[in-house]
C-alpha cells in the first residue's frame, strides 16, 4: 500500500510542468533552511550565553574564593600577631594579685586594638585569662559571660595552640551585634617562655564581610551564591533570607553534597537553573550560585523577532526570484528535449545546440564533447579488439611451430628405438595436453592451474630433450591457483630462457617458476641462472620495434605476452624484467587478482 502511495506521488510531481516543479522543489529548500538555522541559531546562541555565563561565574568563584582566603588568612595572621604581643604584654605586666591591674588591662587591650588596626577584616577580638578576667576591644564585649562561653573557652584550652575555627552562629556573649551572624577564630595563647596557658583568644569576623563580597562579585542581579558548610547549613550568601539554614531544595542540596566543582543545568522548584560549585577547602565549605536560565536568554525575543522579518523579506525575494528562473530555465530546457530526440534514437552525430553561456550551455557543450570522445571510444574499442586477437593469433602461431612438433616427435621415435616406451608414453602425452590446453577451443581466458599444467607438460617435453641442460622446479601457492590468466602466458618465458639463457650456458642450470599473491596482486617469476642478458639491451625487450628488420624472436615473445597483458588487463600491469650478465635472468608477471578485475575464465 504505501509503496502503491509513493508510486502515485511520484508519478504525480513527474507529470508537473517544469515551472511546478521548481516551485515545489524550490521553496521548501528554501523554508526548511530558514526554519532549521533559527532554531539552531537560537540553541547556539543560549548555549553559548549559558557557557559564557558558566565560565564567568567559575571564574568569578575563583576570585571570591581567594577573597574569602584572604579574609581568613588576615584573622589567621591577627591571631598569631597577638600570641607574640600578648606575651610580651603579660610577661611586662605579671598579674601579682587578684585585684584588677590596669597596667595589665591597658597593655593586653592596646595590643588587641593595634591588631585590629593591621588586619581590619576582623571585627572584635577577646581575650580571657586564665582567671576568668576578659579583655576586649570593645567595652561591651565583656559584660557578659554564659555556660556555652565556658564550654567555648575549655574546647580553645583544649587545643595545642593551634587555630581553632568555629562554627558561623550567633552569639550574645563575645560579639559586637547578637544578631549579625560572626566567624570565630579560637586560639590557646601558651607563653613562650615557660609553656604555661596563659588564656584564650577568640577573633570574630562578622558574616556581613563575607556575604558583602559575594554581592559584590555577582554580575548578574538574578543569580545568588550560596557559600554551605559539611552539614549543608548555608554559612554565607549574597541573600540573608537562606542564611544558617539548611539549604531550602532537596534537589539543589542534593546536587550540592555530591559535587565539588562542577557546572550543570537542573530544575530548581520548576524552574531551569545554572547551577556551579566550587570547593572551599580551608574550611571544608563549598561556594555555589544558583541562575535561572529565563534571565541569562532575555535577548533572544529580539533576535527571533529579526530572524522572522529576514527570513519574511528573503521568502518575498526569493518568490519573486523563483518566478522569473522557472522562465528562464524552462525555455531553454525544452529546446534541449528536442535537441537530444535524436540521439535518444540512436544518432551519434547529433547535437545540442544551446547558444546561451550559463550551465545550460556548458551541458550542452559537455553533452557535444562526450558524444565525440564515444565515437572516439568505440572505434579506438574496435581497433584494440583487432590488434588483441592479432596478437593472440600470432602467439599461437608462433607457438605451433613445425620444428618443434618434428623435434619432439623425433624424440618420441628415438625413445621407441631405444625401448624406453613409458618415455614415449609420457612424451606422446605431454605432447598432446601441451596442444589440447594451447589450442583451449578458442578460449582466450584459462585459469592458473590451468596454465601450470600447460607448462609442466612442455617443461616434460623440453626436459627429455635437454635434459643435461636445465633441471627445473615449480611453486605456485595453491590460493592463486583458480585465479583467471591469458594462456600461454609464462610457456613463451619458460622457452626464452631456456633457449636464450640456459642452453647458450657450459653447465646444467635451474629452472624456477614461482607464483604468489602480494597486495591485491598476483606475481608469477620465471627465474634462471643462464648466461642473463646485458644491461644496454633490457630497455628494448618490451619495446615495440621502430623497424620490422629490428624484431628478434627472443624478444618478440616477451613482447606479445606484455602487451596481451596491458591490453586485456590495463596499463599498470605486465611484464618486468631484471638480469644479471653471467648470473641469470628474472622475469615477473604481475596481473590483477579476480576479485580487483572481476575477469573470470571462459567455462
Amino acid at each position: 500500500m504505501n509503496e502503491q502511495r509513493t508510486r502515485t506521488i511520484g508519478g504525480w510531481f513527474r507529470d508537473r510542468r517544469i515551472r511546478t516543479k521548481i516551485w515545489l522543489v524550490y521553496m521548501p529548500l528554501l523554508l526548511i533552511p530558514f526554519l532549521i538555522l533559527g532554531y539552531a541559531g537560537n540553541a547556539v546562541y543560549s548555549n553559548a550565553i549559558v557557557d559564557k555565563t558558566a565560565k564567568s561565574f567559575a571564574d568569578n568563584s575563583g576570585l571570591i574564593i581567594s577573597r574569602l582566603n584572604g579574609m581568613l588568612g588576615n584573622v589567621e595572621s591577627s591571631a598569631n600577631m597577638l600570641s607574640l604581643n600578648l606575651n610580651r604584654a603579660i610577661s611586662a605586666h605579671p598579674d601579682s594579685s587578684a585585684d584588677f591591674n590596669l597596667a595589665r588591662y591597658t597593655a593586653i587591650t592596646t595590643q588587641i586594638s593595634l591588631a585590629l588596626l593591621v588586619f581590619p577584616d576582623v571585627d572584635s577580638a577577646v581575650f580571657i585569662d586564665t582567671s576568668g578576667r576578659v579583655y576586649a576591644s570593645h567595652p561591651k564585649l565583656e559584660e557578659k559571660r554564659t555556660p556555652d562561653s565556658d564550654a567555648i573557652y575549655a574546647g580553645i584550652d583544649a587545643t595545642n595552640g593551634i587555630n581553632l575555627w568555629l562554627p558561623m552562629q550567633r552569639r550574645d556573649y563575645w560579639v559586637t551585634d547578637e544578631q549579625t551572624p560572626v566567624l570565630t577564630a579560637g586560639k590557646k595563647i601558651i607563653d613562650i617562655q615557660t609553656g604555661r596557658t596563659l588564656g584564650v583568644l577568640l577573633l570574630n569576623l562578622k558574616e556581613s564581610r563575607l556575604s558583602a563580597v559575594l554581592r559584590t562579585m555577582n554580575a548578574e542581579p538574578s543569580a545568588r551564591y550560596l557559600i554551605v558548610d559539611e552539614g549543608g547549613g548555608v554559612v554565607s550568601a549574597s541573600r540573608d533570607d537562606a542564611l544558617l539554614r539548611p539549604v531550602e531544595d532537596a534537589e539543589l542540596a542534593s546536587w550540592i553534597r555530591e559535587h565539588d566543582d562542577a557546572t550543570s543545568i537542573r530544575s530548581i522548584q520548576r524552574e531551569q537553573m545554572l547551577l556551579t560549585i566550587r570547593s572551599f577547602p580551608m574550611l571544608g565549605w563549598k561556594l555555589a550560585s544558583v541562575t535561572p536560565l529565563s534571565a541569562l536568554t532575555t535577548d533572544l525575543t529580539q533576535i527571533k523577532l529579526t530572524l522572522a522579518i529576514v527570513a519574511g523579506l528573503c521568502l518575498l525575494l526569493a518568490t519573486i526570484g523563483v518566478t522569473y528562473l522557472s522562465q528562464w530555465i524552462a525555455r531553454p530546457i525544452i529546446r534541449l528535449a528536442k535537441s537530444m530526440k535524436g540521439f535518444q534514437e540512436g544518432d551519434l552525430d547529433e547535437r545540442l545546440v544551446i547558444d546561451s553561456k550559463d550551465e545550460l550551455g556548458l551541458f550542452a557543450t559537455g553533452f557535444n564533447e562526450m558524444i565525440r570522445r564515444m565515437k572516439g571510444l568505440l572505434a579506438n574499442i574496435k581497433v584494440e579488439q583487432k590488434q588483441k586477437r592479432e596478437y593472440e593469433l600470432a602467439l599461437i602461431q608462433s607457438q605451433i611451430k613445425p620444428h618443434f612438433l618434428y623435434n619432439t616427435l623425433d624424440v618420441i621415435y628415438a625413445l621407441s628405438e631405444m625401448g624406453r616406451i613409458k618415455d614415449v608414453q609420457r612424451t606422446t602425452k605431454a605432447l598432446a595436453d601441451f596442444y589440447r590446453l594451447t589450442l583451449n577451443q578458442g578460449r582466450e581466458m584459462i585459469t592458473i592451474e590451468q596454465e601450470v599444467r600447460l607448462v609442466q607438460d612442455y617443461l616434460a617435453i623440453q626436459h627429455i630433450r635437454y635434459s643435461d641442460v636445465f633441471t627445473y622446479s615449480i611453486n605456485v601457492d595453491p590460493g592463486i591457483m583458480p585465479h583467471p590468466i591469458l594462456k600461454l602466458t609464462l610457456q613463451p618465458l619458460i622457452e626464452n630462457a631456456i633457449y636464450h639463457g640456459l642452453k647458450l650456458k657450459r653447465e646444467p642450470g635451474r629452472l624456477l617458476i614461482h607464483g604468489y599473491q602480494s597486495r591485491g596482486l598476483i606475481v608469477l617469476e620465471v627465474t634462471d641462472d643462464g648466461v642473463g642478458i646485458p644491461e644496454e639491451k633490457l630497455p628494448a625487450l618490451l619495446r615495440p620495434p621502430t623497424d620490422p628488420s629490428e624484431e628478434k624472436e627472443g624478444s618478440f615473445g616477451l613482447r606479445n605476452v606484455n602487451e596481451r597483458i596491458r591490453l586485456s588487463f590495463g596499463e599498470q600491469y605486465g611484464l618486468a624484467i631484471a638480469s644479471e650478465p653471467g648470473r641469470g635472468t628474472t622475469v615477473t608477471v604481475t596481473l590483477p587478482s579476480a576479485e580487483k578485475n572481476g575477469v573470470t575464465t571462459d567455462d
